[in-house]
C-alpha cells in the first residue's frame, strides 16, 4: 500500500509527527510510505509524491482544515484516494486523529479497522471561458471584489435554467451539507445534516425579502450570472477567479466526492457544538 504524507507549511509540530510516522510505516507496518514534494525541505525523505501527478493510495493530511482544503484541490479528479487527517491546525472540524494516536490509528488502518465517510463535492466553472477551477468540498462564494469590496455585487440565480431569484447584495454561498456548517451558517442559512444529498444557497445580506436560503437537491445546476459590480469567485476560502458583469458560473456536483476515514462515526453536532 502506498500511503504519503501532506503537511500545514511551517509548522513544527507537523514536521515532527510526520517524522515519526514515515519510519514507523514502513518499518513497523510494511506500508510504501511517501512525502510530499512540498516538505522536501523540511525533511529528509527519498520517496516523494507529486499530488496530480503521481499516485497512492492513502494520504495522511497533517494540519487543520485549510491544509486538507488545499491538498483536496490538487486532486480534483482523483475519486479514489483515501484520506487521514490529523488534528494541528487552528481548524480541525474535518480532521480526526489526535497527535498523540497517529501511529495506533495508522496501525489500525492497516489492519483494517476503519470507516469511509464519503462527502460530495462541488465543481465551478465560469462560462464561455477555458477555466477549471478546484472542487469545493465546503462551500463556493460570490462576493464583492476591488478596491471598494464594502459596494453592492447584483446577481442572478438560476437552477436548471429556471430563474430562482436576483440579488443585489454581499453576494451568495453555495454549500455542501457539511459546508453548511461554515460560511452559509454565518450569512444565516440552516445547518444541513451531511448525510443529505443536497446544497444549500444562501444570499449574503441581500436587500431582496424574498431572497432567502434554499436547500436544492445535489443532483440540480445552478447558474449564477453578475449583472452589476466586480466578484470575487471563491472556494473553501481560496480567491480562484474575478468575474464581471456579463459572465456566468455553473454550479454542479463534482464526479469526486472526498473520501475520509473514521475510526467512529462522524457527528456534525458534536463537532459543532462541542
Amino acid at each position: 500500500m502506498r500511503v504519503s504524507l501532506v503537511l500545514k507549511k511551517d509548522c513544527m509540530v507537523c514536521r515532527e509527527i510526520a517524522r515519526n510516522v514515515l519510519e514507523y510505516g514502513e518499518k513497523e507496518l510494511g506500508l510504501e510510505m511517501y512525502l510530499d514534494a512540498e516538505a522536501v525541505n523540511d525533511l529528509t525523505w527519498s520517496k516523494i509524491y507529486r499530488p496530480g501527478v503521481d499516485k497512492v493510495d492513502v494520504v495522511i493530511v497533517v494540519g487543520g482544515d485549510g491544509t486538507l482544503f488545499r491538498f483536496l484541490h490538487k486532486i480534483r479528479n482523483e475519486c479514489e484516494i483515501l484520506l487521514l487527517t490529523v488534528k494541528a491546525g487552528r481548524r480541525n472540524f474535518f480532521m480526526e486523529i489526535r497527535p498523540e494516536e497517529v501511529k495506533q490509528r495508522l496501525k489500525d488502518f492497516a489492519e483494517g479497522r476503519y470507516l469511509i465517510e464519503e462527502y460530495p463535492r462541488l465543481d465551478v466553472i465560469v462560462l464561455k471561458r477555458d477555466f477549471t477551477t478546484p472542487s469545493a468540498l465546503n462551500d463556493i462564494v460570490l462576493t464583492s471584489w476591488g478596491p471598494y469590496r464594502h459596494k453592492v455585487i447584483g446577481l442572478d440565480v438560476y437552477v436548471d435554467e429556471e430563474k430562482l431569484y436576483s440579488i443585489t447584495g454581499d453576494g451568495i454561498v453555495v454549500a455542501t451539507p457539511v459546508g453548511s456548517t461554515a460560511y452559509a451558517l454565518s450569512a444565516g442559512g440552516p445547518i444541513v445534516d451531511h448525510r443529505l444529498s443536497c446544497v444549500v444557497v444562501v444570499p449574503i445580506a441581500p436587500m431582496q425579502f424574498n431572497a432567502k436560503p434554499v436547500v436544492l437537491s445535489l443532483d440540480r445546476r445552478l447558474r449564477i450570472g453578475v449583472t452589476h459590480g466586480d466578484v470575487a469567485l471563491v472556494v473553501d476560502g481560496e480567491l480562484v477567479d474575478k468575474l464581471v458583469v456579463g459572465e456566468s458560473v455553473e454550479v454542479f456536483r463534482s464526479r469526486c466526492g472526498a473520501k475520509l476515514v473514521r475510526f467512529s462515526r462522524f457527528s456534525t453536532y458534536a463537532r459543532l457544538f462541542a
